[in-house]
Parts: C-alpha cells; sequence; structure tokens
C-alpha cells in the first residue's frame, strides 16, 4: 500500500482560477455505481426522470443506481490540451518517479467532481473500475486526487483510505488531515480501499485521475 501527498502544492488563489475553469466547461450529471461495477452517468433530465418514473428514456433501466454506493455529480474535462491535464500529470509523473515506478501508457478523462448535499462514495477500488470496452491487457495502476476547496467551506467529504484493519495514517495521523485542504494532491495505488465521506454542508470540488499500463505480472 503506497501513496505520494502533495500537501498545499498549488496556492488557493490558484486553485480558484482552476475551479472557475473547470465549472463554466462542466456539464453535470448524476454518478452511481451500478451492478456490474461501472460508473454511470445521468443527464439532469434522466435524473429527473428516474426519480419520478422509475425509467430513462421511458424504459426500465438495466441496473439501477445504488446511492448507498456512491452520490456524486461528475462532469468530465474532455481534450488532450486542456490545462487540467498538464497540472494533473505532472502530479502523475513525479509520484510514480519516486515512489511507484509503474509502467503507464496513458491517464483516462479527468473527472471534475462535486460533492453536495449528502454526496458520498463508499469503499471502492479505482483498479476494478476499468473501462467495460477494455481488452483486458490493461488496468488502472494509480489514482489521483487533487482538492479544489477548502475544507473550511464544507464539512464531511474526507478522503479516507482503508488497509483491511483501520484508515491508513502517517506519523500517527490520519491521512485525510494531510489532503484536505485545498490544493492538496495524493496520489495512490488505484488497488487501494479508499472513500469519501458524506458532505453534511458546504460543497467539495476536486479532480480525480486515473492511469492506465499493461496488467501487472
Amino acid at each position: 500500500m503506497s501513496f505520494y501527498i502533495f500537501p498545499n502544492a498549488v496556492p488557493k488563489e490558484v486553485c480558484k482560477e482552476y475551479l472557475n475553469y473547470c465549472l463554466m466547461n462542466a456539464e453535470f450529471g448524476d454518478a452511481g455505481l451500478v451492478a456490474e461495477g461501472r460508473p454511470a452517468v445521468l443527464s439532469e433530465t434522466e435524473m429527473k426522470e428516474i426519480s419520478e418514473k422509475g425509467t430513462i428514456n421511458g424504459e426500465t433501466p438495466p441496473m439501477g443506481l445504488d446511492y448507498k454506493i456512491r452520490k456524486t455529480d461528475i462532469s468530465f474535462i474532455q481534450g488532450k490540451d486542456n490545462l487540467m491535464n498538464e497540472i494533473c500529470w505532472s502530479f502523475i509523473r513525479v509520484a510514480n518517479e519516486k515512489c511507484f515506478k509503474y509502467k503507464l501508457d496513458h491517464f483516462q478523462p479527468i473527472q471534475f467532481a462535486r460533492y453536495q448535499n449528502g454526496g458520498h462514495y463508499g469503499w471502492h477500488q479505482d483498479d476494478t473500475l476499468i473501462d467495460h470496452n477494455s481488452d483486458g491487457n490493461e488496468v488502472r495502476k494509480l489514482s489521483l486526487t487533487f482538492n479544489l476547496t477548502d475544507h473550511s467551506e464544507y464539512d464531511g467529504g474526507l478522503l479516507e483510505f482503508f488497509n483491511g484493519e483501520k484508515e491508513m495514517s502517517k506519523k500517527g495521523r490520519n491521512l485525510s488531515e494531510d489532503i484536505k485542504s485545498v490544493g492538496s494532491a495524493i496520489v495512490f495505488d488505484s488497488s487501494d480501499w479508499h472513500r469519501v465521506t458524506p458532505v453534511t454542508r458546504g460543497v467539495r470540488y476536486s479532480l480525480v485521475c486515473w492511469t492506465v499500463g499493461p496488467n501487472f505480472v
């Protein structure tokens, strides 16, 4: 179980610029976890329909969203040349060189996440959520979370890790304490169990990214 932390890596003022950039380009949909372990993204219209009628585009969804596992608004930042790609890749590159030394081929589109009104994500591993269209020869190896909101602006919303017995700690301190301030980032093995606790006040914004490489042998 490995991780690499960048505490307060980006100034608060710069994070505000990043957040504004993401909000201007965001098209939020609702993310839940479906039975096959794939993320399902619904538009606001679809969210309204499924809440009122239990259908999507007039049809019963083959697998329902499970808000006990995840309740998050997400948008994907498209395009290889956007600013967020450069920032996120710089974190991953440094962490991989200093800590993991994995063979990485590419990273998946960056996810811009918004947690509010009880938004949460239960215990899960990112390496089990690889694109279902994959040929099976690649796997998510490293995950990144980059905080765009200071913890003073919301309650809850802690990113926590689990090692099978207790929450991971660094020098006797809960890891979530080291990475909750705005501008902080963490890169961790995608097989690590982690969660986001429910947000009970305010809004938590973050960027999430996964890097993909050949299967481990």
